[in-house]
């Protein structure tokens, strides 16, 4: 059985996803594990794969949504996608990718999308 935070982590990535399709995004994956991270979301806008992180806070008592991705999380994200990347016969290095945030508040309706998050 899912634990609630992680049924409430699948429901605001289910919100992101929808989010980014209405924004003309086309979905590849989710939820794509690997020892060294997780991708929560995998698009493709145009000719670019988006590896995507979902995040999400009640409140900014112990920092923002976008304040939780640390460097170290930012490590992880880019090692999963290159993992990703070599599943699909491709590196970071030949391949027209990017890596967006996508950050809910309290709600699904209160969202930042934060195209480039790394660069």
């Amino acid at each position: 059985m899912f634990s609630l935070k992680r049924q409430q982590g699948a429901s605001f990535e289910q919100q992101a996803r929808l989010f980014l399709e209405s924004q003309g995004l086309q979905f590849i994956a989710a939820n794509q594990n690997f020892k060294c991270g997780e991708l929560d979301l995998v698009m493709l806008d145009g000719e670019t794969i988006v590896f995507v992180e979902v995040r999400q806070r009640k409140n900014d008592h112990f920092g923002s949504a976008v304040e939780s991705v640390d460097w170290q999380k930012q490590q992880k994200w880019i090692n999963a996608a290159s993992l990703w990347l070599a599943t699909q016969n491709h590196s970071l290095e030949d391949t027209d990718c990017r890596f967006d945030l996508v950050a809910f508040g309290a709600t699904a309706s209160n969202v930042q999308w934060l195209k480039n998050f790394i660069e």
